[in-house]
């Protein structure tokens, strides 16, 4: 922390560079509704907190790196000051997110309103995303169409993946 109370560039940029999210895992929930974050993403994650928020439009929850959120955050408030509309998204953001600390097991416990709203009943299926990953319920993970393959496969050709 710089003597002016805010980060450098600098340390931003270190705080939100994690390791990509990567793979496809399945793990219940516990009795308790707890969900086990694989280890290897714990890792990757950089951190003992995680944000975990609705994905608009998809039934499926996002699993975001602390940094990686808080940065995304900090590029647009500066903007909602002068801007109502913006203070009304980061409101639904602030509304539809949850800061949640990973337990000695390295599970967290997600709110019953977001369980709900993705259906995680039982069973959860984690999807690497990279810079993030998708938790859906095992009925709601999306099946790739052939021309959606294809396209993706051209996708990563032209990004040398």
């Amino acid at each position: 922390m710089s003597i002016l109370g805010k980060q450098s560039v600098e340390e931003t940029k270190n705080e939100v560079s994690t390791s990509a999210l990567v793979n496809t895992f399945e793990r219940p929930l516990d009795p308790k509704k707890r969900l086990t974050i694989p280890s290897v993403w714990r890792r990757a994650l950089g951190s003992d907190y995680v944000y975990v928020m609705k994905e608009e439009g998809n039934p499926c929850l996002q699993l975001i790196p602390k940094g990686v959120f808080e940065s995304r955050l900090a590029s647009v408030q500066e903007d909602a000051l002068s801007d109502e509309g913006l203070n009304d998204v980061l409101e639904s953001i602030g509304e539809d997110s949850e800061l949640l600390e990973f337990d000695i097991q390295g599970r967290i416990r997600i709110s019953d309103r977001l369980l709900a709203y993705a259906n995680l009943k039982g069973p959860v299926v984690m999807k690497g995303a990279i810079r993030m990953a998708r938790l859906w319920a095992p009925e709601n993970v999306p099946q790739r169409t052939a021309e959606e393959s294809e396209s993706l496969r051209a996708a990563k050709k032209r990004l040398r993946f």
